[in-house]
């Protein structure tokens, strides 16, 4: 996660719960997949990449006895969180970035909603985390992956092909391989396209750029669309993505994981 990352999502920090209900469906999924509240007890969880606080809200509320660090890389998102938890005192929120953050008391639960994906390397965020992590502690996560926004993609290699994206977003197998080769055993994964449906295609620009997800090499092309590119994307996008309900739909592909730090002396799981 870089400088501009940090400065893109804390100017979409008031505009992020726009159309959030992706986030919130991921979030929730993953809370399924959480360990039993009896299980940590009053130890300590570390959730990386808290943006506006919809994951945090839920493990609060999963996890009362539990002191809750919540880290993210924007300014903004964390303002948010701390001022609408101000009275929390087991709740502490951290501006930093996943792949650097520091702790001199390690953690028995790891976790992280849609945030990951934007940690490059991801190998640098899945060392990090082993440091963060106890012996026998859990990394749970859930983090969007290659296909995500398909369709979009697809119309822009086609409408204009001398504009493609830099970047891309990690394939599942190289999540896997970065958290095997930190040293954490991966127990399950699993796989979930959300599809999620926008008003219009003007709309689902506009929203996914509210968010924050409209910048960085994932988006960005060595030279920016123009505004009779964007128009011409809309046009296309609202003919070749019609929801039956009206409107128009996009693809998110996301990876659910849940790992562990195995024991030194052993290996075996806990």
């Amino acid at each position: 996660m870089s400088e501009s990352v940090a400065r893109r999502f804390s100017r979409a920090s008031e505009s992020y719960e726009r159309g959030a209900g992706l986030h919130r469906h991921v979030a929730a999924r993953l809370m399924e997949m959480l360990p039993d509240p009896m299980m940590i007890g009053a130890g300590r969880i570390l959730e990386l990449g808290c943006g506006t606080g919809v994951l945090t809200t839920l493990l609060r509320k999963r996890f009362p006895a539990a002191f809750v660090c919540a880290v993210d890389i924007a300014e903004g998102m964390v303002r948010n969180i701390q001022g609408t938890n101000a009275a929390d005192d087991r709740l502490h929120c951290v501006v930093a970035d996943a792949r650097t953050f520091a702790t001199l008391q390690p953690f028995d639960l790891v976790v992280s909603s849609s945030a990951l994906h934007w940690a490059t390397p991801i190998e640098s965020a899945m060392v990090n985390i082993v440091r963060a992590l106890k012996p026998g502690g859990r990394f749970m996560a859930a983090l969007m992956v290659k296909d995500t926004l398909r369709e979009l993609h697809a119309l822009r290699r086609t409408i204009v092909p001398d504009k493609i994206p830099r970047g891309r977003l990690p394939p599942a197998g190289e999540v896997l391989d970065a958290l095997s080769a930190a040293g954490l055993t991966t127990e399950s994964r699993t796989e979930e396209t959300v599809r999620a449906r926008y008003r219009s295609a003007d709309d689902f620009l506009r929203t996914i750029h509210a968010q924050g997800l409209t910048g960085g090499a994932v988006s960005q092309a060595e030279r920016p669309l123009s505004r009779s590119d964007l128009v011409n994307l809309v046009k296309a996008y609202d003919l070749a993505y019609p929801e039956l309900k009206g409107g128009v739909y996009a693809s998110f592909e996301v990876l659910y994981l849940d790992s562990w730090r195995p024991f030194p002396e052993d290996g075996v799981s806990p």
